[in-house]
């Protein structure tokens, strides 16, 4: 069992809100006890006591788009990198029921959630990239709903094995014409196929999060009803119609900047100044610091990542939901696990006008309450222990994120020189 630590003197922001300067939290068996301003801290004693003078505590932070396909390994990355809870997008059930009965007996590594297999058709995204990247063609073996999703009433009873057989955490829906990759175009699913797997998702109490690369084919998909989106488009500036389009069904938006900086050629310097803070230095070797500064370039001429900051600015602006997500793989160009999450912040704050207080909550409270996690996200008495402390205040500098002082993932502290 973790011993209890209570941290003092410290600049508190709940996921919310900055709700004390001078503050404290306790947290014994996984789970915060009690957090305040440090007056009411006197009387509280603890296994462990740490003075943050100088640092903020935080809630860790939650990525709402990678791919974990290398094992917990790649959890351990993240987690390194204060994020305690990433989402998988795409990803076979058998390797994420692995990686969660590791994830439930290590506090060493990540949470993870997962969509498990996406929603997807025939020779539809995102088989083509698959067959193209992958060695053994035999492996591409994930299940699909046919030729156009003409037999749409089969979406239920897809949703009704996710539920009860698979225990997805969401449904992952693909809606990619390929109007904005180098590339053959690909087929579509159709409307009413669309409409019934949101339909059928909401039934068990699930939401669906789309994967769209393009303008055309996020409209069409927002008007299926999806509760969120997967990617912000770079294939042309958005239209007045996309924030109506947003509004008419609530939904949410995961941007992924550094996929359309990946897409485009975009942001090198930036990625660069990234990928020389000290602080990576200690866990990306030589490899994966090359990757992470590569491009893809699969994006077609004319297309910009201005594009995608116009669309966040936008939709922040018109009171839309904006969920950190980077779409981080081992092996995709221009991400690395865990600190991909770190420059997407400082994209929100430095290229769409998003405050540093909005882009935290952007990893934190919003995404939990997105996804109807009840138990992560914020500091609030009774929640899982799930803590970063950074030196500085990340409130006012989201540079500051990556000035990691502590990590705790179920109130136990993560051992930073391994």
């Amino acid at each position: 069992m973790a011993p209890s630590t209570l941290i003092t003197n410290a600049r508190i922001f709940d996921g919310e809100n900055i709700i004390a300067e001078g503050g404290f939290i306790l947290f014994e068996k996984g789970l915060i006890k009690e957090i305040g301003t440090v007056e009411s801290s006197v009387t509280l004693t603890a296994d462990i006591t740490i003075d943050a003078s100088g640092h903020t505590i935080l809630p860790g932070l939650i990525d709402a788009h990678v791919h974990i396909h290398e094992g917990s390994i790649e959890l351990a990355q993240a987690l390194k990198f204060g994020v305690t809870t990433v989402l998988d997008l795409f990803n076979e059930p058998e390797n994420i029921a692995k990686l969660k009965r590791e994830s439930s007996k290590r506090p060493d590594i990540a949470d993870i959630k997962s969509a498990c297999y996406a929603a997807t058709i025939k020779d539809g995204w995102p088989r083509p990239v698959i067959l193209a990247t992958m060695e053994d063609k035999e492996a591409v073996r994930f299940p699909n709903l046919g030729t156009r999703g003409a037999e749409y009433s089969g979406s239920l009873a897809l949703v009704e094995h996710v539920t009860d057989k698979l225990e997805f955490s969401y449904i992952k829906l693909m809606h990619e014409s390929g109007a904005c990759l180098l590339g053959n175009p690909l087929p579509l699913p159709s409307h009413e196929l669309q409409s019934a797997l949101v339909q059928a998702a909401h039934k068990h109490g699930l939401i669906t999060i789309a994967h769209a690369l393009s303008q055309k084919d996020t409209l069409a998909i927002l008007a299926a009803g999806t509760d969120g989106l997967a990617h912000s488009f770079c294939d042309e500036a958005p239209r007045d119609e996309l924030l109506a389009a947003y509004r008419k069904y609530n939904s949410f938006l995961v941007p992924t900047l550094v996929i359309s900086a990946t897409l485009t050629g975009a942001e090198k310097p930036s990625t660069e100044r990234f990928v020389r803070h000290p602080f990576v230095g200690k866990f990306l070797d030589s490899r994966m610091k090359t990757c992470y500064c590569g491009r893809i370039m699969m994006g077609k001429e004319g297309c910009k990542s201005e594009y995608s900051y116009q669309i966040v600015r936008m939709l922040n602006e018109g009171g839309i939901d904006i969920v950190a997500g980077t779409d981080a793989a081992t092996g995709l160009e221009g991400t690395a696990i865990g600190l991909s999450l770190h420059q997407e912040l400082s994209l929100y704050v430095e290229r769409c006008g998003m405050t540093p207080l909005q882009a935290l909550r952007s990893a934190t409270s919003t995404t939990a309450r997105r996804f109807s996690f009840e138990d992560r996200g914020r500091l609030v008495k009774g929640m899982r222990a799930d803590v970063l402390m950074v030196k500085g205040d990340p409130t006012k500098d989201i540079s500051r994120t990556l000035e990691i002082g502590g990590i705790w993932r179920g109130g136990v502290a993560l051992d930073m020189d391994n």
